[in-house]
């Protein structure tokens, strides 16, 4: 069994502090004898050892972790952005807390305090409402915060977020070659957010830049993100187009896999000549039988950027208003 410093200063009857210099590779520096090197390091070699994290906080006033507060790791685009961040938080010798908040303000609320109490060095927070962003920065307890994946506009905030007006013009620009005389329809949820509305908006720039309009009357939101509420949705304009739509825009990947799920369950199939368009990719998209263009955000670089803004933030060298946008790339397939 591992044996703490202190315990191995007293099996071997020296003090912490030349058992410290030894694991350190600095008993030369420090004129440790060969003789008491090597009891220390028998005793190591025998039975390991562990560092008290609980007395190392303590000293450096720093527990070494962080908090990272995700709407639904369901959702693939934050399972890929909370893995990348995971590991290079661990790479700096960080342990990342991962919470889910459903969306839902008064459980985010909560969970941010809950990692608060537990002495977290710094949060990573997408926040579910503009309101809770605000009451945030207010009841922080001096922690640095960023903000992820959405702007609420407010200002003196750090947030790293996706280009998704420029993401949903790519979107546009590259469907309305394909549409001719088919009628689009854009399938959202959650309506009150800026990542939904900014991709929305660009859909509807790069559409018309092509020569299409994309009418008010083929927009349609769901209630929230999710596969369930994406699946009721679906059903009711199934029922009005008395069909599926010949083209199929969503916001989200869970609000896809909704309509997918009704349409191959209630139409029989997911129509070969469907053109789809989604933003957030995903390796399964690439096995439908349609024609897909996805916008992929790049997770990675959200992380490394927000990790990077963070820990300056937390040795005091880094302004708290830092705002990072990073451009999506457009994926296609069966081009």
């Amino acid at each position: 069994m591992a044996k703490s410093i202190d315990e191995i200063a007293k099996l071997a009857g020296v003090s912490v502090t030349s058992v410290r210099l030894v694991i350190n590779g600095q008993d030369k520096k420090y004129r440790i004898s060969e003789k008491t090197r090597a009891k220390i390091q028998s005793i190591i070699d025998e039975h390991g050892y562990y560092i008290n994290q609980t007395a190392r906080s303590l000293k450096l006033q720093r527990t070494q972790t962080l908090g990272l507060v995700v709407p639904r790791l369901t959702n693939p685009f934050f399972s890929q952005l909370t893995e990348a961040l995971e590991i290079r938080c661990r790479e700096s010798g960080y342990q990342l807390i991962t919470v889910c908040s459903r969306d839902e303000a008064e459980l985010e609320k909560q969970v941010v305090e809950n990692l608060i109490y537990r002495s977290v060095d710094g949060l990573f927070v997408t926040s579910s409402y503009q309101s809770r962003q605000s009451d945030l920065l207010e009841s922080h307890h001096g922690k640095p915060v960023v903000f992820l994946d959405r702007d609420f506009g407010i200002p003196n905030i750090a947030v790293v977020s996706t280009n998704n007006l420029d993401g949903g013009k790519l979107l546009g620009r590259k469907m309305s070659g394909q549409l001719g005389e088919r009628q689009l329809i854009f399938m959202g949820a959650d309506e009150w957010l800026p990542t939904i509305q900014d991709r929305l908006e660009g859909l509807k720039a790069g559409l018309f830049e092509g020569g299409y309009q994309l009418s008010d009357g083929n927009v349609h939101f769901a209630e929230r993100i999710s596969r369930s509420h994406a699946y009721q949705k679906m059903s009711e304009l199934y029922k009005s187009l008395r069909g599926p739509p010949d083209a199929l825009v969503t916001p989200a990947l869970p609000v896809l896999e909704g309509c997918l799920e009704y349409l191959k369950k209630e139409h029989g199939e997911i129509p070969r000549d469907m053109l789809i368009g989604s933003f957030d990719d995903h390796a399964m998209l690439g096995f439908l039988p349609n024609k897909v263009f996805a916008v992929r955000q790049n997770a990675t670089e959200l992380a490394l950027e927000a990790y990077r803004i963070l820990e300056a933030m937390i040795r005091k060298d880094y302004p708290e208003q830092q705002k990072m946008v990073i451009m999506p790339e457009l994926i296609t397939y069966l081009e």
